[in-house]
């Protein structure tokens, strides 16, 4: 079981219901997103409850985790994962002013929308903490301005992504998340048209490869990507080979895969 603690700091009777309602909100909307990153599983395999609900100079909500039980399968107890992720991301964002790993673009916007809260009306910031290991972190305006800069896209152009393939959506659009080898950053891969469906579902957790119109914010960092031709999703071990280090030498016909050597090149330069 894992317990993750919020205390909106501020004077509790000048923050308004909605800016309370908002930060309990968007939390169990990154929750969610994450556990579906570790759980490989799209409705996750966890359930959050209350655990405590108190004011005493600010706005306390303390919540604890149980794992989905089902009656024929087992499902992993990932919510220390998740919660250990959601102080060390915000932590990241807020001092570094970077993403959160394992947040894609969904879970960047309901970062957004917890943090727009902060800074006026009574809200002045809110204190994350993992209960069990006494992480914690303090959510200032400071992470909204970051987010400002995160979301939006500053440029396009075409390029690859590698990394695991956690989790599938048909939501606003058939797309799935592939969480980047480097950064663990969710990136959000959409294919109009195409039948990809399928072959992600297939591949749940593997390693793959993805290239098209790539779409970076202005730290650089992949925001999502847009896959044109159904051969441009590869799967490693499938249709990558993954080499032994003996056959590392020499040259590849295929390593640039259906890419010209320019596009190729370009494409790790970004």
């Amino acid at each position: 079981m894992a317990v993750l603690r919020i205390d909106i700091q501020g004077n509790p009777k000048s923050i308004p219901y909605r800016s309370f309602l908002s930060v309990a909100n968007n939390s169990l909307g990154i929750l969610d997103e994450l556990d579906t990153a570790f759980s490989h599983r799209r409705l996750g395999a966890v359930k959050w409850f209350m655990n405590d609900l108190s004011v005493n100079g600010k706005l306390r909500l303390e919540i604890y985790s149980q794992r989905i039980a089902l009656k024929r399968k087992r499902l992993p107890d990932v919510a220390d994962q998740v919660t250990n992720s959601f102080v060390t991301g915000f932590r990241a964002l807020e001092h570094e002013g970077r993403s959160p790993a394992y947040l894609s673009e969904f879970g960047m916007h309901k970062a957004e929308s917890l943090t727009d809260v902060l800074g006026h009306d009574g809200a002045q910031a809110v204190i994350a903490s993992d209960v069990s290991t006494n992480e914690e972190v303090e959510i200032t305006k400071q992470s909204a301005i970051n987010l400002r800069k995160l979301i939006p896209e500053a440029y396009r152009s075409y390029g690859s992504i590698e990394g695991k393939l956690e989790a599938i959506s048909i939501h606003r659009g058939e797309h799935f998340v592939v969480y980047e080898a480097i950064s663990g950053k969710g990136v959000m891969c959409r294919f109009p048209k195409l039948t990809l469906t399928p072959k992600a579902k297939d591949h749940l957790g593997d390693r793959v490869q993805v290239s098209g119109v790539l779409s970076r914010n202005a730290k650089g960092e992949p925001v999502r990507i847009l896959i044109e031709k159904p051969e441009r999703f590869k799967i490693f071990g499938t249709d990558l080979a993954i080499l032994s280090l003996k056959n590392l030498g020499g040259s590849d016909p295929d390593f640039t895969g259906d890419l010209s050597t320019e596009e190729f090149i370009r494409s790790i330069r970004e």
